[in-house]
């Protein structure tokens, strides 16, 4: 489409991410934002050269000369520093974003350049794509920057032109100098553009008053922080949602159809975010996500969706950018999730286990959120022996999936917990349990498999212990030997090996390796659970985040950064920190009997009432760490 010779992908490992709780944007090692959603993280992207490298749309800013390059987030924020050093010298630039406010014609995303040594030759190019067209928009220059119709306004404090259908800039930093570009959805004024410095200041100010309020002081306080900020980043301000994933259709082998939008939230991920998020002590945010899905989990729809879009939308109907040629060759690229229209009946056990942690922590339940959660322990206790599709989503026919069986076990389990018995809802837990650790045994060699008569391990199966239910130990046992045997690759782990009805294969899946350090710290083997535990933490990349999953030679696969791995790591943290105070025992039972025990973690308040700002912060103009759901 246009130059044949194009900058060819980058690796995963090599984006940063910057965001404002609204959207977000992913920023490579040489200077070039090449995906970014900026007014919501599902909306259609502004920047997209990372799923095409000629068609895709992309913000580049670096010298001009040949350089190398080094990063980092400035301490306690989301501001990502990229240090540029060539033959004449040295120059930073600093990506941050910055909520939207009433009135104020404040920029979404800022890149200050900073001169840090010599004269640096510097090359700006501004080439949006709105959504996945199929052709670029004219741009048109206006006094102080460059726009098109549809995408955000380009305000620069230095001369644009408009060559070969890009906003351009070349220009010379030297020490001690600064220039700023600055893009304004909706349309930019340019007042606020003039004091990027000011601006970033009152960005650094807010997340560093948001991370003051972490729990933990200890030897890992630097690379928990980073994955906390990451979740923090990855949350939707106006609903309180997590989405999975800041991007789309990153594949899970690379020239393979394995490419799944996970702009969404979750429900399986509630009780785990819910418990990491308030262990960690980012309170206004469990309670955002909590009254979230507590919304979803109210509406009578005859059941609860595996996921929905970050307002709690229900439609998300899958499309494919055809022309779009993915990354590195890996097509199609997806936008929407068909996985929405399955039936997964763990989300359940997700939905009371959350409700069961809240109340435990000191909250009461509404009571429409009550009646829903005795219907959903109702549906589970009258259908918790029906097939369904998995966690894991495979395009193949239900199965009776041992994990969907343990996850309805909490489901009646917890409503027990918190209502009371009932004879239907005690009967079915009792029964469940009868059929996973006898039926459910496979009858050979003695582990859990993926399906009762299957053959194949699975993953989540570890899970099991980390959610109180009553596992055969002697069972457990085998069934982590088999994962590491079958499943393992050095400190990785497959989530299955299994046909799961698509073609081709996946890397190993990071959550899957931090629930084997779970399921080894719960079995006593804290040493083994250590040591693979700290060769997880040696596969963050040079600014701390992970994606989805690794490649066998440790490089990226998948979306990126994913919730879900950040929420594992911190968690094997905690669990870790556990078994090392109380042994084994400290490591049993549900989230909310570990939550409730003590660590060196420190004391925070558990319950925030739903209006109630944390206490001590301070709300910095355009910060992008509060919104409507928290404030």
């Amino acid at each position: 489409m246009h130059d044949p010779d194009a900058r060819p992908y980058q690796p995963i490992e090599a984006y940063g991410l910057v965001s404002n709780c609204h959207g977000c944007a992913l920023v490579a090692r040489d200077g070039s934002i090449d995906w970014a959603c900026l007014e919501r993280f599902d909306a259609p992207p502004v920047f997209s050269r990372l799923l095409d490298r000629r068609r895709g749309g992309f913000f580049a800013l670096a010298p001009e000369l040949p350089f190398e390059s080094a990063r980092l987030y400035l301490p306690g924020t989301n501001i990502l520093e990229t240090t540029f050093t060539c033959a004449a010298g040295a120059a930073t630039v600093h990506d941050f974003m910055l909520a939207p406010e009433p009135g104020r014609s404040l920029p979404c995303l800022v890149r200050l350049v900073s001169g840090v040594s010599g004269e640096v030759p510097m090359r700006a190019v501004y080439r949006p794509l709105a959504g996945f067209s199929e052709r670029f928009p004219s741009l048109e220059p206006f006094p102080g920057g460059a726009r098109a119709e549809g995408l955000p306004d380009l305000v620069a404090d230095l001369p644009l032109s408009i060559e070969g259908g890009q906003a351009l800039a070349r220009f010379t930093i030297a020490h001690g100098a600064e220039h700023a570009f600055a893009l304004h959805p909706g349309g930019a004024d340019g007042r606020e553009t003039a004091r990027p410095r000011v601006l970033m200041e009152a960005a650094r100010r807010a997340w560093t008053g948001w991370s003051a309020s972490a729990a933990y002081d200890g030897p890992l306080a630097d690379e928990l922080l980073r994955s906390a900020l990451t979740l923090k980043a990855l949350t939707y301000a106006p609903s309180g949602a997590i989405v999975a994933a800041a991007t789309t259709s990153l594949p899970e082998e690379i020239g393979g159809i394995r490419n799944w939008d996970y702009r969404f939230c979750w429900i399986r991920d509630a009780c785990l975010s819910f418990y990491v998020l308030k262990k960690f002590g980012m309170v206004a945010e469990a309670e955002a996500f909590f009254r979230f899905v507590g919304g979803l989990a109210e509406r009578d729809e005859g059941g609860l969706k595996p996921l929905y879009a970050i307002a709690g939308e229900a439609d998300l109907t899958e499309h494919e950018a055809a022309h779009f040629e993915g990354w590195r060759g890996s097509a199609p690229v997806r936008y929407g999730n068909e996985a929405a229209e399955q039936h997964q009946s763990d989300a359940y056990g997700q939905v009371l286990d959350l409700l069961y942690l809240y109340r435990s922590l000191g909250g009461t339940i509404p009571e429409a959120m009550a009646a829903q959660a005795v219907r959903l322990a109702d549906f589970a206790a009258a259908h918790w022996h029906e097939t369904d599709a998995g966690l894991w989503e495979p395009r193949k026919p239900e199965q009776h999936y041992l994990h969907a069986a343990i996850m309805n076990w909490v489901a009646v389990d917890r409503a027990i917990r918190l209502f009371g018995e009932r004879p239907h809802w005690r009967a079915a837990r009792e029964a469940i349990v009868a059929r996973v650790n006898g039926e459910g045994v496979h009858p050979r060699d003695g582990y859990y498999p993926q399906y009762i008569g299957a053959d194949d391990p699975d993953a989540a199966l570890l899970i099991a212990p980390m959610v109180g239910f009553p596992v055969d130990e002697a069972v457990f046992t085998r069934t982590v030997e088999v994962v590491i045997a079958r499943l393992g690759h050095g400190p990785l782990v497959y989530r299955y090996r299994n046909d799961d009805g698509l073609p081709g294969h996946e890397g190993t899946f990071l959550i899957c390796a931090f629930w084997l350090v779970d399921a080894l710290a719960w079995l006593g083997r804290t040493e083994e659970a250590r040591t693979r535990f700290d060769a997880l933490r040696a596969l963050q990349n040079d600014v701390g985040l992970y994606a989805e999953e690794v490649a066998e030679d440790r490089t990226f696969l998948g979306n990126f950064p994913q919730a879900f791995s950040h929420l594992a790591f911190i968690h094997s943290a905690l669990v870790l920190d556990l078994a090392a105070q109380g042994g084994r025992e400290a490591v049993a039972g549900t989230y909310a009997d570990r939550t409730l025990r003590e660590t060196r973690w420190r004391r925070v308040p558990w319950i925030v009432p739903p209006a109630q700002p944390r206490e001590g912060r301070e709300r910095e103009a355009g910060a992008p760490v509060d919104g409507p759901a928290q404030d």
